[in-house]
């Protein structure tokens, strides 16, 4: 996450060019290449660390069966026009909603080589269309959950020409159940969602 307060705590108006990147709208749809792939705390990090970075509260909008509310961070009335959508484990219907240049996409999938391959294989799947340009807006983030660290060869999925290729280690604090708290997350962690933020432009 960014070195900035999360959305739970948002910072005074921003002057400038970042006050004007809160204001815009703008969508972010993140899709599993199955389900339990770790979609809906994936979204709940961004939601929480593009809040944080923006000094606002974005809206975020649940796709995959109502839990996305019980793993952000916070409640709080949306305060600008940016959205996180949890898409579950549909990245075609998210790539034909993020098929516009202002919005981009998050593929989630298992950091383990047959991950890697499902990951592939939607991103081949949507290369072409609905967006010849969606793949350079895209980035790929990897779930690992085992205790030891996967050493997974990510070099075939950066030449998709995605804008990022990311693992997120396991982390105790989001094994836990329920709301995530943001104040216990490991480095590594901390780490890699500041990666996805930079990856996504924000």
């Amino acid at each position: 996450m960014s070195s900035l307060p999360p959305a739970s705590a948002p910072l005074p108006p921003m002057p400038g060019p970042r006050r004007s990147a809160a204001q815009r709208a703008r969508t972010v749809l993140v899709a599993g290449v199955a389900g339990g792939t770790g979609t809906t705390t994936v979204a709940a990090l961004l939601a929480d660390a593009v809040g944080g970075r923006l000094g606002v509260v974005v809206q975020a909008t649940d796709h995959s069966g109502g839990e996305l509310a019980a793993r952000l961070p916070t409640l709080r009335p949306a305060t600008s026009r940016v959205t996180v959508h949890d898409a579950g484990p549909h990245v075609a219907p998210a790539a034909a909603l993020a098929a516009t240049p202002e919005n981009s996409l998050v593929v989630v999938g298992r950091a383990t080589p047959d991950g890697v391959t499902d990951v592939q294989g939607s991103l081949a799947a949507i290369a072409g269309e609905p967006d010849p340009t969606l793949l350079g807006r895209s980035v790929v983030v990897l779930v690992d959950r085992a205790p030891k660290p996967a050493t997974i060869d990510l070099g075939a999925l950066r030449e998709t020409g995605v804008a990022g290729v990311l693992v997120l280690r396991a982390d105790r604090a989001l094994a836990r159940p329920g709301r995530i708290d943001t104040t216990g997350l490991a480095r590594p962690t901390v780490g890699t969602v500041s990666e996805l933020l930079a990856a996504l432009r924000w």
